[in-house]
């Protein structure tokens, strides 16, 4: 395999991944149809997903799944829709009551839980974008 960055060679794995599967009779893992040659590339740079949990709070678990799911489908960027009219649920320390606009006080992400994901998605060779809508957009509050 030949690839010129790291996530390059992630999605090469990702591709080798899926040409396998697990014999469940025999229990061993199976590869399809070898030998083959793949030439592989992406043709969009940017191949994201957007979530909104501003009208849909996702735990957090939740994220890691989709971030997972984007990771098996080579998207490299996670456009994380966070705050809007419906809901503000994200800690912004230097103003506290800000998120006193989120649904309830379970169905909030601290400062620690967006660098988790974050962190987990970079990981993954998944850019985290996330969007405020704010003030036009922020009647939660």
């Amino acid at each position: 395999m030949q690839a010129n960055t790291v996530y390059g060679a992630l999605h090469g794995l990702q591709t080798f991944s899926q040409l396998c599967h697990f014999n469940y009779k025999s229990r061993l893992i199976e590869v399809h149809m070898s030998p083959w040659t793949i030439t592989d590339q992406p043709r969009f740079s940017y191949r994201g997903l957007l979530i909104d949990t501003s009208r849909h709070y996702l735990p957090l678990p939740v994220i890691k799944n989709v971030i997972d799911s984007m990771t098996y489908a080579k998207l490299n960027v996670l456009h994380w829709h966070i705050v809007d009219t419906q809901s503000f649920p994200l800690e912004i320390p230097s103003y506290p009551k800000l998120w006193n606009g989120a649904y309830s006080a379970s169905e909030r992400y601290t400062i620690a839980d967006a660098a988790e994901i974050v962190s987990y998605a970079q990981k993954r060779g998944i850019n985290v974008m996330a969007e405020l809508d704010v003030p036009g957009h922020a009647l939660s509050w």
